[in-house]
């Protein structure tokens, strides 16, 4: 079950009944049947507690719809359906939208994320036994390195402490010819400008993180809530959507996302608020910047593009690492 699981330092783990102890002597709890390998308080808090509350919304098998499938299509440059058989590392699991879609092609999944939404992907999708789950630092990952296919991280890079590093820990667990997924959000100086220039989520956003964490989620809903019926109300005018954009948090989804109905904008519109608003990072890099540091690491076949959460790239691992072979 946890056969490709190290500890965060790449040493080999016995697993002796509710707990992994590694070869050093280090040993780790298993709660709820997932190896933790952090504290359960960390920077991520907001993204449990989101998770554990909406554990189904962006589930393509619950929402009847194939975003996640579709973004995850577009993001492995069309390479989704090539993945049976493929061990593949998701890094910032969430609920485990990705993760039931790459077990659905019949991949070997080793997923890890850093907050509590493990449980809430457990719940989703541990049935299944090509699935490991773990708890874990994206910096420091407890799977064997050089040891995947592919190693998808979309939503999650730019929450981080440090995005490069991230990048460079991720890329240590691709094998040779394997490829790297990762999407970023994407710098913008309208992003870094106060309203009216720029949009009112800057404000708010500082507000909501200096609240104690344990009401964060109940603020963001009573101001969601005392502004979603105007932006549902007004949601096909284009110039109205755009003042009400220098005057509340919302994240607003429509007509982009397809939803069914008034009920599936609330909740997922809902969700994306809370986490716009509570992420104690929020980086963002340009293309520019994202492709250079994939060529840095020696990544070859880059594609950087605009789209999705921001940035999107799709990269490959060198067959042999001629660094390795220099004299």
């Amino acid at each position: 079950m946890f056969s490709n699981v190290t500890d965060p330092h790449g040493n080999k783990v016995t697993h002796k009944d509710s707990v992994l102890v590694s070869s050093t002597g280090e040993s780790y709890p298993i709660i709820r049947g997932v190896p933790r390998f952090v504290s359960s308080e960390n920077y991520a808090n907001a993204f449990g507690d989101q998770w554990n509350r909406f554990p189904k919304t962006q589930l393509d098998s619950y929402s009847g719809l194939t975003l996640s499938e579709d973004r995850l299509e577009r993001c492995m440059q069309g390479q989704l359906k090539s993945l049976a058989g493929k061990r593949v590392l998701e890094a910032g699991s969430g609920s485990g939208r990705f993760t039931e879609i790459l077990l659905k092609y019949g991949s070997i999944v080793d997923s890890f994320d850093y907050s509590s939404a493990v449980d809430a992907n457990a719940n989703n999708n541990g049935s299944c036994d090509r699935l490991t789950l773990v708890q874990a630092d994206i910096r420091y990952i407890p799977f064997v390195k050089a040891s995947y296919d592919y190693v998808v991280c979309l939503g999650v890079l730019q929450h981080t402490p440090d995005p490069e590093e991230s990048i460079r820990s991720l890329w240590q667990m691709v094998k040779p010819g394997g490829r790297l997924v990762i999407d970023h959000y994407r710098w913008k100086f309208r992003n870094f400008l106060p309203p009216p220039l720029g949009v009112a989520a800057i404000a708010y956003r500082h507000y909501f993180l200096k609240l104690p964490k344990e009401k964060q989620f109940g603020a963001v809903k009573r101001i969601f809530d005392f502004w979603f019926p105007m932006v549902w109300a007004f949601r096909k005018s284009k110039i109205i959507q755009f003042a009400l954009s220098r005057l509340t948090p919302i994240m607003n989804h429509y007509p982009s996302f397809g939803l069914r109905d008034r009920d599936m904008y609330y909740e997922w519109m809902l969700l994306d608020t809370h986490d716009a608003m509570t992420d104690v990072y929020k980086h963002r890099r340009s293309p520019k910047q994202i492709h250079k540091t994939l060529s840095d690491l020696g990544a070859i076949n880059i594609v950087v593009v605009k789209g999705g959460n921001g940035v999107e790239a799709f990269c490959e691992k060198p067959k042999v690492d001629l660094a390795s072979c220099a004299v």
